[in-house]
């Protein structure tokens, strides 16, 4: 079971009106800001709420104040502790943070392209591509990627797995990592088919969207790139599954085949589509995670992290859900801070290295249930800590991402199925996971005509 922190998570009571009000007006060039625009509830913002009748609370605050030194009770939100630890070590220039928080990327990229300027971003990988084409950010300088020196947090904990993501997706200089994870599906075993094997065997395909035994039981995401990407998954299933995936070009073909929105491919998706909407009980945004965390729907296709959230939450209305990755590919995702042209870099780079400092990176991974771009032993810890069992009957080796140095940590074998699985697929799954390119605009306007004319 995942221990999980009780936060309080009303923003707008905590933070001042201009970090909750993405509408607030643009404070004019020259003044000391650091303007950071993030998603809501995507950082830690302190106020744990302590109750003495529950002991994974208690276990994990003791937990983490042995690991740390700090006390999560009186925890406050990070970007404040860092306005607070910034201005102490800058007297003569201290800043005033304002963090800012976005609805999703078309909210981000629209706002820039209103005028809307701020120093960090913390964009999906296609944005950051996207953004970077348009030459709206500058690169990170060569002294912040400087392992020697003490205060540079990420570039000496970030994974060698995330860098080799960045460096193969061109954005290795514009973006330090924050979290990562795949899309996969939360589903209840006992649900689907007549066995929880029947049910694995169904939930690993991409047909599962349009499988008789999932009819009515099953949401997508109310989105073309998510739902397009599904599609893709569907027509070219039988094709991927047949690759070698020791072959030298087998990645190079996955992403190419994942990535394809020709004229000719198109249309052959939304067919598929259109057949997988019939079945589904409908499309979603953000809802779906309650439903059937609650038991109402049987499955869903979601964000890992996401995933992992239902998973807990569904645990404490009796369910074991798990969360199944395609076998023949997925997509892989990831969420950067990327530096605007024009940024206060010194400011800016400061509060990446402070947020990528391990301890607040176990404390966002545990408010919000993604998977940093950090490893390094403290992270390792918190993972085992989190998922670990004594008593465990199976390994699961995460040398991939943590290095060889690091032992396979000795688990519940249903954890490979479930909430460790989707914050650390194992590596033969994270080797079918592909990153999904940003649409140019005629591919946008082709794709969203598509996706209008099915839901």
């Amino acid at each position: 079971m995942r221990k999980q922190l009780t936060f309080i998570l009303t923003c707008c009571m905590l933070l001042s009106s201009t970090a909750c009000n993405s509408n607030s007006p643009i404070k004019p060039k020259g003044e000391n800001v650091l303007r950071i625009a993030s998603w809501d509830e995507y950082i830690d913002m302190g106020g744990t709420v302590y109750e003495e009748d529950d002991p994974d609370l208690l276990d994990f605050i003791d937990w983490y104040k042995d690991l740390t030194g700090i006390d999560l009770k009186n925890a406050r939100p990070i970007y404040e502790e860092f306005q607070d630890w910034y201005n102490k070590e800058n007297p003569d220039s201290p800043i005033i943070v304002e963090y800012i928080p976005l609805q999703d990327n078309e909210t981000m990229y629209n706002k820039i392209k209103m005028g809307d300027e701020y120093d960090l971003l913390c964009p999906s990988e296609y944005m950051a591509m996207k953004l970077k084409s348009e030459n709206l950010l500058q690169p990170y300088s060569q002294e912040f990627f400087d392992t020697t020196i003490e205060e540079n947090y990420y570039a000496k904990n970030v994974s060698a797995y995330t860098k080799d993501i960045f460096s193969s997706n061109g954005l290795s200089e514009y973006i330090a990592g924050y979290m990562w994870g795949s899309t996969g599906f939360v589903y209840n075993p006992q649900k689907i088919g007549a066995s929880e094997d029947e049910a694995r065997e169904i939930m690993s395909s991409w047909y599962c969207l349009s499988n008789p035994a999932c009819e009515r039981k099953i949401t997508a995401k109310d989105n073309v790139r998510d739902s397009y990407f599904m599609g893709l998954g569907m027509y070219y299933e039988k094709e991927l599954l047949a690759l070698n995936p020791n072959t030298e070009d087998y990645a190079k073909i996955l992403s190419s085949k994942m990535n394809d929105v020709s004229k000719e491919t198109m249309p052959k998706v939304k067919a598929l589509l259109e057949k997988a909407r019939k079945n589904l009980y409908g499309l979603e945004t953000d809802e779906g995670k309650t439903d059937v965390a609650a038991g109402r729907l049987d499955a869903s296709y979601q964000w890992s992290g996401d995933a992992v959230y239902i998973m807990d939450t569904a645990e404490e209305n009796d369910l074991m859900l798990e969360y199944s990755i395609p076998k023949s590919a997925s997509n892989l995702w990831f969420d950067g801070w990327v530096m605007m042209n024009n940024a206060n870099t010194k400011a800016a780079t400061a509060f990446v290295n402070y947020i990528s400092r391990p301890e607040n990176v176990i404390r966002n991974m545990y408010y919000i249930g993604y998977t940093s771009c950090i490893a390094g032993t403290q992270v390792y810890d918190y993972v085992d800590y989190t998922y670990g069992d004594e008593e465990g009957t199976a390994t699961y080796d995460l040398s991939y991402f943590f290095g060889s140095e690091f032992d396979p940590l000795l688990i519940d074998e249903s954890q490979s199925r479930r909430q460790l699985f989707a914050q650390y697929p194992d590596e033969v799954t994270k080797n079918r996971l592909v990153v999904m390119e940003y649409f140019d605009p005629d591919e946008n306007e082709r794709a969203n005509r598509m996706w209008n004319n099915i839901k």
